[in-house]
């Protein structure tokens, strides 16, 4: 025990053994005299203190208070004894994510996500009370009993509001986990810590980090300019919707991650098969979320939800679903509408011939409403909407997918974020709701970017609708195209799918859409019939 310190702290804490030290504090094991438990103090060393190393001390007792999360390492106290600062916090005797890296990585994939989500949900909760934490490592992540990962050390967390975030040379995390644009000097958001999350991840999978650099300077490079190496170059049984999950948390621009992480962690729990929620996490996190999102290739995505015009394209987030097209084949047709759409938005679509057995829903005979000349609808002028066919469903067996949760359909009522709905079945509180129009909840859209050498896309909407009358009808744009339109879309009595495969010719460039879903049975408002529900959009690409 070092003479700096008492043996025991504001006649209460009696310091046991040192657990650690870092650069401005030393934390040790203590029992609680008052309570009898043991507890973690953490005391702010007296030989090179300065006044910034006391302003930060400070606010990490702050902002870890303002936190209450199981996925959060608890503060109980904070003072001063004299001389000695003190932070008194909940003691977790399990080690951290560090020496499990050490030891046993590549872990199980299970056992990864799980981590992984656990430290996703005590973000979460940081992040919903206005902080950034700016140093999500695996030092700072320690483990329970029960192996349920902890957030701790908020030493340079700052609120989201504190002017001081855009220092340029205010980069204290450790240069593996450093987002890029900490490096360049912008702001650190909750994307910065999704990003040293996608680290975190790759780390837990394969046991490396996914940059190779040997020093900061190199590392802090590398963050800038060079492209990870795939997760399943090391392991080839992590699932490809799993290798997206990472790939796009690691993403260079903070706007192509995930918009929250809220939202990555729901797509994480889908990319790995078998993944179930944590009894551990709070109900908001465990509510169950069937769609994943992917990056394509060269596919450019922005995390958000707000439709954007096609000109100014701040592009939606994409992550991976465990389903890919290369395990099952798509899902048998059940309902479609088969049009061809022309280049010129004056032409009539014709109808093609639809091998359904259900009754065909009538197509629409023009563009509604009618677009505006847009380059997309000049690069997709040989838009075709063919049947979707066998043959043509073999085409997507091994194709890159996208899939959109029902929160990224924006303007649709979610029961999740909105609110239950009287009469509404518990399976429906996690899909995106669409009423009759006037309900101001009658259409939803989505947003993504076309690549280049596509030249088919199988559009893919899961959902399920009201079964009496007014019949629910549902219309499909892209790019203000209709391209199916039909009654009864959803034909079976709980949840089916629609399938739309699109042909065109191969883009000479990425060309960024707007799929928009609409409900157009007669007037109606929220919460009444004729309604839609759809549990998510997916969009599959061919070359």
């Amino acid at each position: 025990m070092s003479g700096t310190f008492p043996t025991i702290i504001a006649n209460r804490y009696r310091l046991e053994a040192p657990l650690g030290a870092g650069g401005m504090a030393t934390t040790y094991l203590a029992r609680d005299l008052l309570l009898d438990r043991p507890v973690a103090v953490k005391i702010l060393r007296t030989d090179t203190i300065t006044a910034q190393d006391q302003e930060r001390f400070e606010r990490e007792a702050r902002v870890a208070a303002a936190v209450s999360h199981p996925n959060v390492v608890q503060v109980y106290d904070a003072g001063q004894d004299g001389h000695c600062r003190y932070l008194v916090m909940e003691w977790v005797e399990g080690g951290n994510l560090a020496q499990l890296i050490r030891e046993r990585a590549p872990l199980p994939v299970s056992e990864a996500v799980q981590l992984t989500l656990d430290v996703l949900q005590g973000l979460a909760a940081i992040h919903r009370a206005g902080i950034v934490h700016r140093d999500v490592k695996p030092a700072n992540v320690l483990l329970d009993r029960n192996g349920r990962a902890k957030l701790t050390d908020f030493g340079i967390a700052r609120w989201t509001d504190d002017p001081t975030l855009t220092g340029p040379t205010d980069l204290l995390g450790t240069a593996p986990y450093v987002a890029p644009e900490r490096i360049r000097g912008q702001p650190a958001t909750a994307a910065s810590d999704l990003y040293a999350v996608g680290v975190l991840l790759y780390e837990l999978l394969t046991g490396r980090l996914p940059l190779p650099g040997q020093t900061p300077e190199e590392l802090l490079a590398q963050h800038l300019h060079m492209v990870p190496v795939s997760p399943r170059r090391w392991r080839r049984d992590i699932p490809p919707a799993l290798e997206q999950v990472v790939l796009r948390a690691l993403a260079k621009d903070p706007e192509l991650r995930f918009r929250s992480a809220e939202a990555m962690a729901a797509v994480l729990q889908t990319a790995s098969p078998g993944e179930k929620p944590s009894a551990q996490t709070n109900g908001a996190a465990r509510a169950p979320v069937r769609a994943g999102r992917v990056r394509w290739g060269t596919l450019k995505l922005a995390g958000g939800v707000t439709v954007l015009s096609l000109t100014v394209i701040v592009l939606l987030a994409l992550a991976a679903r465990a389903q890919l097209p290369g395990e099952d084949l798509p899902p048998t047709p059940t309902t479609t509408a088969i049009v061809r759409v022309p280049a010129a938005p004056t032409t009539t679509p014709t109808v093609v011939s639809t091998p359904t057995s259900q009754p065909t829903p009538t197509p629409r005979p023009t563009p509604f409403p009618t677009p505006t000349p847009q380059p997309a609808q000049a690069l997709l002028g040989s838009l075709k909407v063919l049947a979707p066919t066998p043959p043509e469903l073999r085409r997507f067996i091994s194709a890159a997918v996208l899939t959109f949760a029902p929160e990224e359909l924006t303007g649709a009522y979610l029961p999740s974020r909105d609110g239950a709905l009287k009469g509404f079945s518990r399976d429906l509180a996690n899909s995106a709701l669409l009423f009759g129009s006037g309900s101001g909840a009658e259409q939803a859209s989505v947003s993504f970017v076309i690549p280049r050498r596509t030249e088919r896309l199988l559009i893919q909407v899961e959902g399920r609708q009201h079964r009496g009358a007014p019949v629910a009808r549902l219309q499909m744009q892209l790019a203000g195209w209709v391209i199916w339109e039909g009654q009864h879309p959803f034909t079976d009595t709980g949840w089916s799918t629609i399938n739309v495969v699109l042909q065109f010719d191969r883009l000479e460039s990425e060309v960024p859409v707007t799929l928009t879903l609409h409900n157009v049975s007669g007037s109606g408002d929220r919460g009444v019939e004729p309604w839609l529900a759809v549990r998510s959009v997916r969009v599959l690409r061919a070359d």
